[in-house]
């Protein structure tokens, strides 16, 4: 049916009814690297077409990669062709479309082993790289790949594990790891991520606060063993030398807390980690409120003006801007004043928060120092309580006695309580009720709760024109015009709500609870702000609702060139005249046209369609 000769490249030509049309230019880099490297393995499939040409029937993507060498220079444009000519009571569409179909590709697991074999054999990543035209990365993770523990690629193979899972697995050289970790995960929780942490559960990953802090650099100068994990977007891997890291860390703060000492602190601590429990061992006493001078206040003014003017600017210098931020801070800074007392009693603590960046908690009094300081209004209450619970012991009573007698009654009541869901509900109720309308009267509750709300106004440039910060700020006011003006009347009023009122509170409590801010630095995909995007989903938010960009709240406060691509994107392209407008008309004009589109800023849209909300309730019920 056919028979095998040779064709001069020059006289064959791409038949232009073949079945392929989609792709068909991808990976011939790749292609005519190994036909350079390795000939061409592969016969095409032709037939005598008009002019003494023979049209290709079925190797058009071989014969590309042939005719991109010959460009090159690499073969002749005469270089011999292998083919096998077809004969003419072949229908050559079908020729085409069983050699696209039949044949069977090779799975990415015997490639990654092939790999492995021919690294085995003496050759170079680079030099794979470069006979099969491919990147050195790319080869450098196929050969990580192929040196999987074969349990691990067999898994892979069989469809039990999905190339990222497999990926994952190439944390560590150690097999035996690889396959304990593997028996271990059950089927249905087999995430990457939990692969990873469990085969680096001794090391810290480069995302660390602590790694961020002092920057991989300095861990590695200092001799700082490393791991790249190859197949992670920003390049990032592990620390080894755990102490090492800790040593280098507790250093540099040391060396920022030093910068400390002109304030004239009592004491101060570094610690990389600190947490509420941490700062509950100490009273806090606040600095006092110092008008700025009228020099001071000018320069603030002067510079607000600086940042809003480059704000605006098409292509905003973030240098310029990020200097503007810290000479305002710092002259914000001295609005506020602590006195000599609070000095010569308090201290602060040197930290870092979840983004690597140093925080300083300062005013924090050790609670054997409190009797140094004049009680405050809060200490007076304290005092007070404290009194009345001296009166009811019995003298004679050591303090650690009555504290392990008073455990035992908390440890009673939180058992009685844990069977009494609707007390339950008012406790937590009355607690969180006490941080939003009553803030620093936590102690009218016995139950170690906070809420922290975010300061949402104060992240908004025009917070009157947010709908929906202006409804959350009515729907306070209603609430706080129901409950009592005295904190000490609160829990009775509490006890008199029915389950239905409390939830309705408990639902306000949560909401004014909700903090998605992304803050300068943190990553859209942090846990946090991946929770609020799974919150949203799960109230089924519309956020064109809510919100609608215009032309003074966000076009005029991007370059110009992304006015264009929100504009490109909600309407699929613009006209001509709007590359001739200047930057505040064409601002004026693109909330014109993204009016009623539905169209959001990035940060404001929620990936992924919520369920039904007969579904997500039928599945919380199960």
């Amino acid at each position: 049916m056919t028979e095998t000769i040779t064709i001069p490249l020059s006289k064959l030509a791409p038949w232009t009814d073949n079945v392929r049309r989609t792709s068909a230019n991808d990976g011939i880099e790749e292609l005519a690297a190994s036909i350079a490297a390795h000939g061409l393995l592969q016969s095409l499939v032709v037939r005598k077409g008009k002019r003494g040409k023979f049209e290709i029937v079925a190797g058009r993507r071989r014969y590309l990669a042939l005719t991109k060498l010959a460009a090159a220079g690499a073969i002749d444009q005469d270089y011999a062709v292998a083919c096998m000519l077809a004969s003419s009571d072949i229908d050559a569409s079908e020729l085409s479309l069983a050699e696209n179909i039949v044949r069977a590709p090779m799975h990415p697991a015997d490639q990654y082993e092939a790999f492995s074999a021919l690294e085995q054999h003496g050759a170079s990543p680079a030099d794979i790289a470069a006979r099969f035209g491919l990147s050195e990365l790319a080869v450098t993770q196929r050969l990580k790949l192929g040196r999987l523990a074969p349990a691990i690629l067999g898994a892979y193979r069989a469809g039990d594990l999905t190339l990222e899972c497999a990926q994952a697995f190439t944390v560590t050289d150690d097999h035996d790891a690889q396959v304990r970790v593997y028996d271990d995960l059950p089927s249905w929780n087999r995430e990457p991520h939990i692969i990873r942490r469990a085969l680096t559960e001794d090391e810290v990953p480069s995302s660390d606060k602590r790694v961020r802090f002092l920057g991989l650099d300095t861990y590695l100068d200092a001799g700082g063993a490393f791991r790249r994990d190859l197949f992670s977007v920003d390049g990032e891997g592990y620390i080894l030398n755990v102490e090492l890291l800790d040593r280098l860390v507790s250093e540099k703060l040391k060396a920022e807390a030093a910068l400390l000492a002109a304030e004239g602190w009592a004491w101060i601590e570094t610690c990389p980690d600190t947490d509420y429990q941490t700062l509950a061992r100490f009273s806090r006493r606040h600095p006092e409120h110092v008008p700025l001078t009228d020099a001071d206040q000018a320069e603030h003014d002067r510079l607000a003006e600086d940042y809003d003017t480059l704000v605006d600017a098409d292509d905003a210098d973030e240098t310029a801007l990020a200097d503007i931020e810290q000479r305002m801070d710092a002259l914000s800074a001295k609005s506020e004043a602590w006195s000599a007392e609070t000095l010569s009693v308090a201290g602060a603590i040197v930290t870092l928060d979840h983004q690597g960046r140093v925080r300083v908690e300062r005013g924090l009094v050790r609670k054997e120092d409190l009797a140094k300081l004049k009680p405050t209004a809060a200490d007076d209450t304290a005092s007070e309580h404290g009194d009345a619970l001296s009166a009811t012991a019995k003298p004679g009573l050591s303090p650690k006695l009555i504290e392990e007698l008073t455990a035992e009654k908390s440890a009673a009541i939180a058992a009685e309580l844990t069977g009494l869901p609707d007390m339950g509900l008012t406790a937590v109720v009355h607690a969180l009720t006490l941080e939003i309308f009553f803030p620093g009267r936590g102690q009218h509750s016995c139950l170690k709760l906070r809420l922290q709300a975010p300061g949402l106004a104060f992240s908004m440039a025009k917070p009157d024109a947010s709908k929906a910060l202006t409804a959350l700020m009515a729907e306070k006011e209603r609430v706080g015009d129901r409950i009592p003006g005295d904190p000490a009347h609160l829990w009775d009023w509490c006890l008199a709500r029915s389950r239905d009122e409390l939830l309705q509170l408990l639902a306000f409590i949560a909401a004014y609870a909700v903090d998605t801010v992304q803050a300068k630095g943190e990553r859209a995909d942090s846990d946090r702000l991946m929770h609020g995007n799974a919150l949203a989903q799960a109230v089924t938010l519309d956020m064109t609702e809510w919100y609608a960009p215009t032309s003074e709240g966000y076009f005029n406060r991007i370059r110009r060139s992304q006015i264009m691509a929100s504009i490109d994107e909600a309407k699929g392209g613009h006209g001509p005249a709007l590359d001739k407008l200047k930057k505040s008309e064409l601002a004026a004009r693109a909330e014109v046209h993204l009016a009623g589109t539905g169209w959001l800023p990035e940060p404001l849209r929620i990936s992924g369609t919520p369920a039904p909300r007969e579904t997500r309730l039928a599945e919380a019920a199960e």
